[in-house]
């Protein structure tokens, strides 16, 4: 990694001054609401559910959710940040860890909701997958659920890609790229913000044909939401955030020569770049005053 820089925004607008389990003046009191976690990696998705959820009446949220191995630390969704994001969303940050030597990843993932079910109370938990992944032949946390006998909320289940970008665009939701994969990206789009003209950009690569070579490697057409693992985001600010999140970075992108097969990398990269935090992994909010 190289020189520090700040990505930092200006741009201001009123904060609630609440926390999101408080109702607020257009958010309806609801009759005996479900308590609600919601999957959580900090990035697009998972925030645009979060909205879906807040504006459920059926919904309590008041959690959000992470899912580890080991307390590993996520090279594409950076800990101290998903921290910082859960300060200003005013929602507990809970973390479930699954043993890396398990020999039953579901069971595990399973034992981790029911704790959090006799735990804290959790009745609901939402998450931001829009399709299948791999050769799943039914969504993981679904089945997952099922087991802790717990209700999945999947608010973008199998909607149009383009439709959910447009979305999160038209919610005011500044999204930061914070990892990217060969082939169709370079170590240019870290940092990047996602607006219009990058959705455009997108556009252009997913409507590209794949070369010989790319298909013959198991590359598969870019999915405009990254399902299939091609990018991964961070939230810096939306609507239900009270302050924005300022990230400071590295300028330079951690790049990843991928030199075996790994079965995370569903559409085989040869290449990955990922955020790189300064050393002391902090980040910084600005509460508007």
């Amino acid at each position: 990694c190289g020189r520090h820089t700040m990505t930092t925004f200006s741009e201001s607008k009123p904060k609630p001054s609440q926390p999101l389990s408080q109702p607020t003046p257009t958010q309806p009191q609801r009759p005996n609401p479900s308590i609600t976690a919601i999957s959580w990696t900090g990035g697009k998705d998972c925030n645009l559910s979060l909205l879906h959820a807040h504006r459920d009446p059926s919904l309590d949220v008041r959690y959000l959710v992470v899912f580890r191995v080991n307390e590993k630390s996520f090279l594409a969704h950076p800990i101290p940040f998903m921290e910082a994001q859960a300060k200003s969303l005013g929602l507990e940050l809970l973390f479930v860890d699954i043993p890396q030597d398990t020999n039953d990843y579901m069971q595990a993932y399973i034992d981790g909701i029911v704790n959090l079910k006799v735990g804290y109370g959790i009745e609901v938990i939402t998450t931001g997958d829009m399709d299948l992944v791999g050769t799943m032949e039914r969504n993981w946390m679904e089945r997952c659920c099922e087991g802790a006998s717990i209700r999945v909320h999947l608010p973008l289940w199998k909607k149009n890609r383009e439709d959910v970008l447009e979305e999160l665009l038209d919610e005011g939701f500044r999204i930061m790229f914070s990892c990217v994969k060969s082939p169709f990206f370079d170590a240019s789009w870290i940092g990047r913000m996602l607006d219009r003209n990058t959705l455009e950009e997108m556009k252009a690569i997913a409507d590209r044909k794949l070369t010989e070579d790319e298909k013959e490697s198991g590359v598969k057409e870019l999915d405009l939401c990254g399902e299939r693992g091609e990018y991964h985001t961070m939230c810096v600010d939306g609507p239900l955030y009270r302050w924005e999140v300022m990230l400071e970075r590295e300028e330079r992108a951690k790049e990843i020569v991928m030199e075996s097969k790994w079965e995370g990398n569903i559409h085989n990269a040869k290449k990955i770049w990922t955020i790189c935090l300064k050393e002391s992994g902090e980040t910084k909010e600005e509460n508007g005053g």
